[in-house]
C-alpha cells in the first residue's frame, strides 16, 4: 500500500516538473529564436602536455619555497619586534641573525623612542619596514639598501687621555660605525 502511494507521488512529482519545463520553453522559445537556441556549448579539446606527477612535484617544490620564505619573514620580523620592545640591556643579548643586514643596521642605529615606535607598529608596518617600503610609522626611519662604500677600518686604539668609561663608549661606537646614531627623528 504504501509502494503504491509512493509511487503515484513520484508520478505526480515528474508530471509536475514536466508540466514545469513546457511552461519554461512555451515563455523562453521567442527569446531563444531571436538570441540564439543556447544549445549545447561546444567541449574544449585539451591535450595535456604535463604528466600528473611532474605537476605535483612543480606544486610540492613551489609550496616549500613559499613556506620557507613565510617562515623567514616571519622570523625576522619576530626578531625586530622582540629586539624593539626589549630593555636597553636584554638587547645586547637578542640575536639579529634573521634579520637583513640593511634592515640590521638601522636597528641598531635606533634610539628608544624609535624602537618603541616600531615596536608598537603592528607586524604589517614591521614587514614593510624591513623590507624598506614605506610603513607608516611616524619617527621610525625607512630602511633603505646599504650601496657600496670603501669602508675604512676605525683605528685599533682609542686616543690617549680617556677614562675607561671613554674608551668603553669610544669602542662600542667605532664599533657600530656611526658615533651619533639617530637623533633626527624622536617622539617627543
Amino acid at each position: 500500500m504504501l509502494k503504491a502511494i509512493a509511487a503515484a507521488i513520484a508520478r505526480l512529482f515528474k508530471i509536475g516538473v514536466g508540466g514545469l519545463r513546457w511552461c519554461e520553453n512555451l515563455v523562453l522559445s521567442p527569446f531563444r529564436a531571436l538570441f540564439g537556441g543556447g544549445g549545447a556549448l561546444p567541449n574544449p579539446e585539451f591535450n595535456p602536455t604535463v604528466t600528473s606527477t611532474e605537476l605535483l612535484d612543480e606544486y610540492e617544490a613551489n609550496r616549500k619555497a613559499q613556506a620557507a620564505l613565510q617562515r623567514s619573514d616571519r622570523d625576522g620580523i619576530e626578531c625586530v619586534v622582540k629586539y624593539a620592545a626589549a630593555s636597553p640591556a636584554a638587547r645586547a643579548t637578542t640575536d639579529l641573525s634573521a634579520v637583513p643586514a640593511d634592515a640590521r643596521l638601522v636597528l641598531l642605529a635606533m634610539d628608544d623612542h624609535e624602537l618603541k615606535a616600531l615596536a608598537a607598529g603592528g607586524p604589517g608596518r614591521v614587514r614593510k619596514w624591513v623590507e624598506g617600503k614605506n610603513h607608516g610609522i611616524f619617527g621610525v626611519p625607512t630602511v633603505s639598501p646599504a650601496s657600496p662604500t670603501n669602508v675604512v677600518p676605525a683605528p685599533s686604539r682609542p686616543p690617549a687621555g680617556m677614562t675607561p668609561q671613554q674608551q668603553m663608549v669610544w669602542r662600542v661606537q667605532s664599533h657600530l660605525g656611526k658615533p651619533d646614531h639617530s637623533k633626527e627623528f624622536r617622539i617627543a
